[in-house]
């Protein structure tokens, strides 16, 4: 254990590695997982390093452990969804009937809500050995702790999931402590669905995300981050998005702002948007999704194939290609196009206006402006034109009264100070 006069350095320490590993995985929770179990393993197998981290060489030594654990994460997430992709998993199947199906959910969702309560560790070690099949003793290898310990955690795990089916078939409390050795599928068969268990286990894969994250873009700033299958996000600022990635689909609820989309083709796991109303199916391309509004959606295509669809439209879906944009508000027809200027140049610093309305204007630039702005109707059809870079968005607001016939003046609401644009 670090003295008391080395332990701030060993907490900096960690926090650093933390990031180091959060930017990799783009996840801090499974970041600090990854530290944890890179932490232990020091400590386990070279305890004269674990005395000295604060030393250039145990440094070192540690975020090599901690790169070739985030390297681990990675492949067993590929091992995930590649057995899962497997088509012999998902047989054609004749009509279900539909008290199955729910009950089906149901179970799933108290196996779901089983995991989730469980340590992250446990957790870990009860999917790598059921799901992964992988030995015992390369997971134990793993997490630095022996055999015995992972054996004791999957049947933890086993336990909790019986107990959660149990529960939620309403059976009497039954003993925590069961035989030891026992297989998943009699242990899923608890469920009595007249299913295999196995079609309960793959289902519950199926339905719930393999891996999952949210993403915002803070203030005024964008982001971008890697996804676990090399695809790329970028959000202009204040945008806000949840990605989850399931056996056989990847999807992206874009809650807020823009986003632009960088897929890598994978045709057993199509790449699914959806924002607000819209739907937009993709292969692999790059393309942009805007919501404007709370009913109104853009996309356009810089390059690839992408079909989009209104989820409360009986209407056709439309496909866009290269260069083309579609505006698509909910309950109205879509308004296709072609793309005049670069695709997204909010990535590089910059928005185009071409000869757009100040309001609309104003409501793209508000973004990235450290005060909140409305234009009044008076002013609200005044166009403008012209390239602005974001970092100077706020001066440029402040010299619309030199370009347009406006006034600018400060008024505070609910304790806030709001620039409001008037005609002049």
């Amino acid at each position: 254990m670090p003295s008391s006069s080395t332990l701030p350095a060993a907490i900096a320490n960690y926090r650093a590695l933390v990031g180091f590993v959060t930017r990799k995985l783009g996840n801090r929770q499974d970041a600090h997982d990854v530290v944890h179990d890179a932490w232990l393993r020091v400590a386990e197998r070279h305890p004269e390093l674990s005395q000295h981290l604060d030393s250039q060489a145990s440094r070192a030594y540690l975020y090599a452990v901690a790169e070739n654990l985030v390297i681990d994460h990675f492949r067993r997430h590929q091992r995930q969804r590649d057995a899962l992709r497997d088509p012999v998993l998902w047989p054609q199947q004749t009509e279900r009937d539909i008290t199955d199906t729910h009950c089906l959910r149901e179970a799933i969702a108290a196996v779901d809500q089983a995991l989730a309560t469980l340590p992250a560790r446990c957790r870990a070690m009860f999917l790598a050995d059921r799901l992964d099949g992988q030995p015992q003793a390369d997971i134990a290898s793993q997490h630095g702790v022996s055999v015995k310990t992972v054996e004791r955690e999957v049947q933890r795990a086993m336990d909790a999931i019986e107990q959660a089916l149990h529960r939620w078939r309403g059976d009497p409390a039954r003993p925590a402590q069961r035989p030891r050795r026992r297989a998943l599928s009699t242990l899923l068969s608890l469920a009595g669905l007249g299913l295999g268990s196995g079609a309960l286990w793959t289902a519950w894969q199926r339905w719930v995300p393999q891996w999952q994250m949210e993403v915002a873009a803070r203030g005024t700033e964008t982001l971008a981050q890697t996804l676990p299958d090399g695809s790329q996000l970028a959000l202009d600022a204040q945008g806000e998005a949840t990605v989850r990635y399931y056996a056989s689909l990847r999807h992206v609820q874009l809650l807020r702002g823009t986003a632009f989309f960088h897929v890598q083709r994978n045709t057993q796991a199509p790449f699914v948007v959806e924002a607000g109303s819209a739907r937009i199916t993709v292969l692999g391309t790059r393309f942009e999704v805007a919501l404007e509004g709370a009913d109104t959606v853009r996309v356009t295509v810089e390059h690839g194939h992408v079909r989009v669809e209104q989820a409360d439209s009986l209407r056709a879906p439309v496909e866009l290609r290269d260069g083309e944009c579609l505006r698509w508000r909910a309950g109205q027809a879509a308004q296709r196009g072609v793309v005049t200027g670069d695709v997204a140049l909010w990535r590089t610093g910059w928005i185009d206006l071409p000869h757009v309305p100040l309001d609309a204007a104003i409501a793209r630039l508000g973004h990235y402006c450290r005060q909140p702005i409305r234009v009044e109707p008076s002013a609200a059809l005044l166009h403008v034109f012209g390239r602005v870079q974001i970092s100077q968005a706020q001066e440029w607001v402040q010299l619309l009264p030199n370009i347009l016939p406006v006034r600018l003046r400060t008024q505070t609401e609910n304790g806030q100070d709001w620039i409001v644009i008037t005609r002049a």
